[in-house]
C-alpha cells in the first residue's frame, strides 16, 4: 500500500471541460499560493480546428488577467492512444502561443510554469488563468492542472 499518494502531495485541478475552441474561453484560475510549479495538460478533441492563441495570465484575484506570463510548452508526438502519444516535442517558451490544430487535435499539449513566472513587470501575482482566444474554428478541449 502506498505510504504517500500522489493525490495527497500534489494539487490536481480540473480547469475546463469542453472548452469551446471556436468561441474562446478562460479556464478556472489556479491559486498558486501553496504551490511552486504547475503542469497543465490540454487535451483536444478530434474536431479541433483553427489556430487559437493560448496565454497564461497572472492576476491578484481569481479570474483577473493582469499580466501575461511566459510559459514552457510541448506537444505530444501523436494522437491519444497511439504509440507516439507519450513522445513529446522539445520544450519551447511563449507568452502567447499560436497553436496549430494539427498539433492539438486528439493530442495532449503540456504547458508548465513556476509560481515565480507569475511575476510580471515586477508584480508577483497569486492566480493563473489560461486564456484560449476565439481564433479557433471548431472543436473542444479539456484542461487539467497538476500542482507541486
Amino acid at each position: 500500500m502506498a505510504k504517500n499518494r500522489f493525490s495527497e502531495s500534489h494539487g490536481i485541478l480540473g480547469l475546463t471541460v469542453d472548452g469551446d475552441w471556436n468561441a474562446g474561453f478562460d479556464s478556472d484560475s489556479i491559486d498558486m499560493a501553496k504551490y511552486n510549479h504547475a503542469c497543465v495538460l490540454i487535451i483536444g478533441d478530434a474536431n479541433l480546428a483553427g489556430d487559437a492563441v493560448i496565454k497564461v495570465w497572472g492576476g491578484a484575484t481569481a479570474g483577473a488577467k493582469t499580466g501575461a506570463a511566459t510559459f514552457a510548452y510541448r506537444y505530444a508526438g501523436g494522437n491519444v492512444g497511439s504509440a507516439s502519444s507519450d513522445v513529446f516535442d522539445a520544450v519551447l517558451t511563449s507568452a502567447a502561443l499560436t497553436t496549430t490544430s494539427g498539433s492539438m487535435d486528439s493530442r495532449v499539449t503540456v504547458i508548465e510554469f513556476e509560481a515565480a513566472d507569475l511575476n510580471v513587470s515586477n508584480t508577483q501575482y497569486r492566480y493563473a488563468t489560461l486564456e484560449v482566444s476565439a481564433a479557433g474554428t471548431a472543436g473542444t478541449c479539456d484542461i487539467i492542472a497538476i500542482l507541486s
